[in-house]
């Protein structure tokens, strides 16, 4: 870390449990980083698992703000910004690790492109492929069936049935996007200051839909920077949690209060019915082809699988809560 006064990036990290993955991340930090000045700021959500300690005894030059509770990620993330210095804020998730002076490529960018107000880089999972989420447009009724009934796999190529992720398209090249992920976004302090960071209504997921809506909405561009990636080794947080179907509920309750809250009532119930036609479609198809799996011993099917539709649909029709 740069002991220079002047703080070009501040780096915001908000960590629950993660010890190990952090770990890997704050060193890769440390390796690869140069060209710059930057401090690191930790909200660490109550962790249970040593986080802190090791924070304290090996990377003793960040700042840590321990929280007796765990305030989720926008709510960590603006505890961070509270005390942050640097000209650019840098969200990063500790389970995220650095292969290349990738802060400092979005820096540069954000430097010499003074009509863009955040950038993002390639996000990279485990096995090498890139997480289309990395890049992406907001979530909408027809996107969220598309999803669901499988359209965008029976059209590929299709922009009008894509996901959110925009699957039509490899990832592959730089370009001005609506959406970056929360795991790795940088902006400038002034304006996440002027949009109030993140909303904290929410807990987890769309946190990063709704800032980048935000910053958009006050005329700035958001761009996707191809040529830097990233490992982000996805769901560190969220698989520890015991509700196995948590992420896929509290996706949507987080998808359903944005488009609620942005483009109104009616947007938002066409989506909640978008996952009760689409998970009801996904339900169906799995029960007509119960027999086929058991005739082929195939492992594609099982409990868990229905288990994650059959949640979606009880959502869908209020008969499950958000959090579960």
């Amino acid at each position: 870390m740069n002991s220079s006064k002047k703080i070009d990036v501040s780096i915001c990290i908000v960590n629950w449990n993660a010890k190990n993955l952090l770990q890997r991340c704050l060193e890769s930090i440390e390796d690869k980083t140069a060209g710059l000045a930057y401090e690191i700021l930790i909200v660490d959500n109550n962790s249970q698992d040593d986080s802190v300690r090791m924070v304290k005894l090996e990377y003793p030059e960040c700042l840590i703000i321990e929280s007796k509770i765990n305030l989720g990620f926008a709510k960590g993330n603006n505890r961070a910004v509270e005390q942050a210095s640097g000209k650019y804020i840098l969200y990063l998730n500790p389970d995220t690790e650095l292969t290349s002076n990738a802060i400092y490529g979005m820096f540069c960018f954000l430097e010499k492109n003074a009509d863009y107000g955040a950038v993002g880089c390639k996000l990279i999972d485990s096995d090498g492929n890139i997480q289309f989420t990395c890049a992406r447009t907001f979530p909408t009724p027809l996107n969220q069936l598309s999803l669901l009934t499988m359209l965008n796999k029976l059209l590929p190529n299709s922009r009008a049935f894509s996901t959110v992720e925009m699957n039509y398209w490899d990832h592959m090249d730089s370009r001005e996007i609506d959406c970056l992920s929360g795991a790795c976004i940088m902006a400038r302090k002034h304006i996440i200051d002027s949009v109030n960071g993140f909303d904290e209504n929410y807990f987890m997921y769309a946190e990063d839909v709704d800032l980048c809506y935000r910053i958009k909405k006050q005329s700035w561009k958001i761009y996707y920077l191809a040529e830097y990636s990233i490992f982000h080794h996805e769901g560190g947080s969220s698989k520890q949690r015991r509700n196995r179907h948590f992420a896929s509920v509290m996706q949507r309750t987080s998808n359903y209060y944005f488009i609620n809250k942005h483009f109104g009532r009616i947007k938002a119930y066409e989506f909640r019915a978008s996952v009760c036609v689409g998970s009801l479609f996904r339900l169906l198809v799995l029960v007509v082809l119960v027999p086929f799996y058991f005739i082929f011993k195939s492992d594609k099917f099982s409990s868990e699988v229905f288990g994650k539709y059959l949640n979606l649909f009880l959502w869908s029709t209020g008969a499950r809560v958000g959090q579960g």
